[in-house]
């Protein structure tokens, strides 16, 4: 579906094969001598056809279009690689660039889940089953890229590194690059100040809450960071936001507080669990069979990539306690191995 939103602004729905997600949107700014395209939607035969197909429609040159990525999901980034043209830009920030582009980083990811309680036989599943993200990353390029940026090396690819604060220039627009970080580390979103439009990528969606992820060898808090990253965008005067996913909507300072109302039902919502259980503690996959999803399923009738995301989310709920002295992190031995376990603290 194409919906034409100001002259030479497109917004494209491509099809998803998730059932929650359903779709993604991709946005296409048409210039005289360049076009630029924001988030390129998974790399999948529908989502490829359906995205060609749009291209032509509104007779937009590959050869002569640039990419800008929102941050580093396979559902944003996954099909830039593959139609960016050796002429073409593709903007990435620099902290998911450096973050996947440490050796093994898929293969931590899972010995930190078995840490934090994930079943060992659905990890084996999950891993038989699920594609390794890092082989369909242009690794090379996004290092690449990084020295470039931190001014350790000349560009030589077709990605750039761009940052907070700077700009970039298509069709008659003036695109402000804007960190907020909070659903991945280096997300950004672009604003346009004199017509007062925010591209959000998945910062603030109308009717999906963005799932807010601490992955493992991820230094931060994340909760913290999306909280931070609202209210930047709270501040700004926005008359329309374009999002990743759904439809184009307004009144985002109202979506920005439901969003803030959401998770601290969230973190009240894991307190009761863990105040329910004494000073044994639980794992973050235990908590995170009990609290509410909004998925109409029981928590058994999960599949194992439901159960991961999960399993993120709920930690960085965790972290975000935890550095507000909420609640205590203990790592014990057991018959599986080493496993850490939450606790509320008394004065919580």
């Amino acid at each position: 579906m194409i919906e034409k939103i100001l002259p030479g602004i497109f917004r494209i729905e491509l099809p998803l094969s998730d059932l929650s997600l359903q779709s993604v949107n991709t946005y296409l700014l048409k210039g005289k001598e360049r076009n630029l395209i924001i988030d390129s939607g998974m790399d999948k035969q529908e989502c490829r056809t359906a995205l060609i197909d749009a291209l032509q429609e509104l007779d937009a040159n590959l050869e002569k279009t640039d990419f800008f990525i929102t941050h580093l999901h396979e559902d944003h980034f996954g099909l830039a690689p593959k139609l960016a043209s050796n002429s073409s830009t593709i903007y990435i920030n620099a902290p998911e660039a450096a973050f996947w582009g440490v050796p093994d980083r898929w293969a931590e990811g899972f010995k930190h889940g078995e840490k934090n309680g994930f079943p060992r036989e659905e990890l084996d599943k999950f891993i038989r089953e699920t594609p390794d993200f890092l082989k369909i990353l242009p690794l090379e390029e996004m290092k690449n890229a990084v020295r470039e940026y931190t001014g350790k090396s000349s560009r030589k690819g077709r990605i750039q590194i761009v940052g907070d604060g700077e700009s970039i220039n298509v069709g008659g627009y003036s695109l402000k690059c804007l960190a907020t970080p909070g659903h991945s580390s280096g997300h950004l979103c672009l604003y346009e100040p004199e017509k007062k439009l925010l591209f959000s990528g998945d910062h603030i969606l109308e009717t999906i809450t963005p799932a807010i992820f601490l992955w493992p060898g991820e230094n931060r808090n994340p909760l913290s960071e999306f909280l931070s990253s609202l209210d930047k965008v709270s501040d700004l005067e926005v008359e329309m936001v374009l999002p990743g996913h759904r439809r184009t909507f307004q009144q985002h300072r109202d979506r920005i507080s439901e969003l803030k109302k959401h998770h601290l039902q969230r973190e009240h919502e894991i307190a009761m669990v863990l105040g329910s259980n004494g000073k044994s503690g639980k794992t973050a996959y235990e908590i995170a069979s009990v609290v509410s999803w909004h998925i109409p399923l029981p928590w058994e009738e999960f599949t194992t990539g439901l159960k991961w995301m999960a399993l993120a989310e709920t930690l960085a709920h965790l972290k975000y306690m935890q550095d507000q002295k909420k609640v205590t992190r203990k790592l014990l031995k057991d018959k599986n191995g080493e496993r850490e376990y939450y606790s509320l603290l008394a004065e919580s």
